[in-house]
């Protein structure tokens, strides 16, 4: 899948002289006042500079300190320009009203070549998108049976990808040595075909199978520049969206160790995908996959932890204490009316530990499917013990109030600084914990559907 950008604007004012290495950007029909220039490095964005806009002219000089890679320049609040600074001066051209249209390269060899791709990239995947919307309403009508029109519709739509892969590869050669060049390479998906030809070429069942090995053919790990745009945030994360399936924690534990081992060589680009794929996998129900992550690559890290990869060990050791059989750690809160309860004490066949919070929205929307199965299995023994992170008292039990629930509502009011939450790696909200008669833990469901079965197999119904 290609890195799809949202283009807002940019203008130039021939009249003006500009000094080298500036950025330099008009907008037509623009509003705000204020404009700023973030450097990208992967999925995080940093602002390096501001400017105030005078009659649409948006600038910033002095550019030639930064370090080459991707910025985005923003304004109007949800628009945004990315561009490629590489020691060039900028002088670029738009209309807010059209956007990507209206675009115009006046001065920068690397943004020309960066914006031609985008064009001819988001017309072509528009198609694509556009063939696959009507090709699955056709398979679907057809009660998932293939017909030669699908077949038609498959080909026009490779054809298309071909065609995308064959114009980057032509901007590629015609550019060599600019930045903009190599990040495209690595946004071509490598070719079986060409492939097959070379001597001694790996035979594969299919494509799929292709790709799997190679798909990561076309990025240079070596490269720390790289660091500096999306494109490993991107193509590390189609990987594990294309080639994980069925998603299990072997599979995932199998395509990170994958891309680990390529990027090993390289310091740079290995600290950031490990540390994309530990937050990644942080709060999600692939447990074995962080953990397996934290042991084998963050506590194996011969300079020693930093504070954020101390946090993450310890976050995994509570994993490890809270897989199904063992003991569940003890939680002795005061209730809304300031009494004090005893999970050891709590005498239920099932006991259903939800972590929440008056301000997350996520829970507001669990919460009515929690009350109706809290109906439901509450006849045949089982108990909620919500224990709320909030930080604020009367927030917390309107809340509770406006909830209606009669189970057992506590909390220390110390939010996520509540050792509980440590106890319980309760980070995110909401988090559940199904625990037995004798408090040891049956399972840890991140969804109602998953709470459903957990109960079902804990009832017997």
């Amino acid at each position: 899948m290609k890195k799809y950008i949202s283009i807002a604007v940019l203008f130039f004012l021939a009249s003006f002289s500009f000094s080298q290495n500036s950025v330099s950007y008009k907008v037509t029909g623009l509003k705000s006042e204020k404009a700023y220039l973030s450097a990208i490095y992967g999925s995080l964005q940093t602002i390096v500079d501001s400017c105030t806009i005078s009659k649409g002219l948006i600038e910033f000089k002095n550019t030639s300190a930064l370090p080459v890679g991707v910025y985005r320049i923003s304004f109007e609040d949800s628009l945004y320009t990315d561009i490629i600074i590489n020691n060039e001066t900028i002088i670029m051209s738009n209309n807010v009203a059209d956007q990507l249209d209206s675009i115009k390269i006046i001065s920068s060899r690397e943004n020309k070549v960066y914006y031609d791709y985008w064009r001819m990239s988001t017309y072509i995947n528009d198609s694509v998108q556009m063939i696959t919307k009507i090709g699955n309403a056709i398979y679907e009508a057809n009660h998932h049976k293939l017909t030669p029109d699908l077949d038609s519709m498959a080909r026009k739509a490779y054809r298309l990808t071909a065609t995308l892969d064959s114009f980057t590869s032509q901007l590629i050669n015609a550019n060599p040595g600019l930045y903009a060049s190599k990040l495209l390479k690595a946004y071509i998906t490598p070719d079986w075909t060409e492939y097959k030809k070379t001597p001694g070429a790996k035979i594969y069942k299919n494509k799929s199978g292709f790709l799997k090995e190679h798909f990561f053919d076309n990025i240079d790990f070596s490269d720390s520049t790289l660091l500096n745009s999306e494109v490993f945030y991107v193509l590390c994360n189609d990987y594990l969206t294309r080639f994980v399936d069925p998603e299990t924690d072997s599979n995932y534990i199998a395509a990170v160790d994958f891309i680990l081992n390529k990027a090993l060589p390289y310091q740079p680009v290995y600290k950031y995908i490990l540390n994309l794929f530990v937050n990644t996998f942080s709060d999600t129900e692939w447990e074995e996959t962080f953990i397996h992550l934290i042991d084998n690559y963050v506590l194996k890290n011969t300079c020693g932890p930093g504070e954020h990869d101390k946090k993450m060990s310890e976050r995994a050791a509570a994993l490890k204490r809270l897989k199904p059989g063992n003991k569940a750690p003890e939680i002795i809160l005061n209730d809304v009316n300031g009494t004090s309860r005893n999970l050891y004490e709590i005498n239920a066949k099932v006991i259903l530990i939800m972590f929440w919070s008056s301000e997350c929205e996520h829970c507001e929307e669990v919460i009515p499917q929690i009350i109706h199965i809290y109906s439901v299995y509450k006849p045949l023994g089982l108990e909620v013990f919500a224990v709320s992170v909030d930080t604020d008292r009367k927030s917390w039990t309107n809340a509770v109030s406006k909830n209606g629930s009669d189970w057992i509502n506590v909390s220390d009011l110390k939010g996520f600084q509540s050792p509980v939450i440590a106890a319980y790696n309760a980070y995110s909200t909401p988090t559940f914990y199904l625990l037995d008669a004798e408090k040891k833990i049956i399972s840890h469901p991140y969804s109602p559907k998953q709470m459903s079965d957990g109960l079902q197999n804990a009832f017997g119904k």
